[in-house]
């Protein structure tokens, strides 16, 4: 069952310039909960993921754990277990695979941080399998499983995800998938932003949908299925 709120976000909006991306978005995560954002292509997903991260500036209030994002930095935010999977992965390229795990979880002390190394290398056999490899000469779903796995070194509360099904092929999705079911089952509260509607509903405790910068709709995931609309224009779509 989910828990006490941990993210709160009400009327946010967004500018980029005179450019509105965001309208007036509210939404709620509750800790043990999965959580999808879905969307087109441009609809805003992104730009609402790092507004709740503090990588952006916002009008209207985001509340992580009680407190406003605006009024701390990503240092502090990241200290308090919120982390961001971004979708651009923002590896650092010419580190190996253990490097760029460490570098996630610089914040730990030495135990703690062989403690999650052990548990990444679990979860994602396929990196411990290349531990020594550049991340810059893997393909991109093992990129996309360093990127998740460097995220989860910092021992996150709250596990935001951009798009981390985004061009990987069905073989590594099932790898993604299976992690997040893991995830699911330690009782990691996950907010994911997807593209691809069936992989955020076959996760999802709540979904929203994105449209143009506003949410359309919100709900369960079986009120999503049973959604005429939705199962027209988004059910398939990958």
């Amino acid at each position: 069952m989910p828990g006490e709120t941990l993210l709160e976000v009400d009327d946010l909006s967004v500018f980029y310039g005179s450019s509105q991306a965001l309208g007036e978005v509210s939404l709620d995560v509750d800790e043990g909960e999965i959580v999808s954002v879905i969307g087109p292509n441009g609809a805003g997903k992104t730009t609402l993921l790092e507004s709740m991260s503090g990588l952006l500036p916002y009008e209207g209030s985001v509340r992580y754990q009680g407190q406003e994002v605006s009024e701390r930095n990503v240092r502090a935010l990241v200290g308090d277990g919120l982390l961001h999977c971004t979708e651009d992965r923002d590896l650092f390229p010419f580190f190996t695979v253990h490097q760029n795990l460490l570098m996630g979880g610089q914040r730990l002390g030495r135990s703690e941080r062989e403690e999650r190394l052990d548990y990444v290398y679990d979860l994602f056999p396929r990196l411990d399998e290349r531990r020594s490899q550049e991340a810059e000469t893997m393909s991109g779903g093992e990129q996309q499983m360093l990127a998740i796995g460097r995220a989860l070194m910092g021992d996150p509360d709250l596990l935001m995800l951009d798009e981390p099904t985004q061009g990987l092929a069905p073989v590594i999705i099932e790898d993604i998938s299976d992690a997040v079911e893991e995830l699911r089952s330690e009782g990691l509260t996950l907010l994911l932003a997807e593209q691809n509607t069936t992989f955020a509903m076959q996760h999802a405790d709540r979904l929203y949908l994105v449209e143009t910068g506003t949410i359309e709709l919100s709900g369960t995931d079986e009120e999503f299925k049973n959604n005429d609309y939705v199962r027209d224009a988004y059910i398939g779509i990958t």
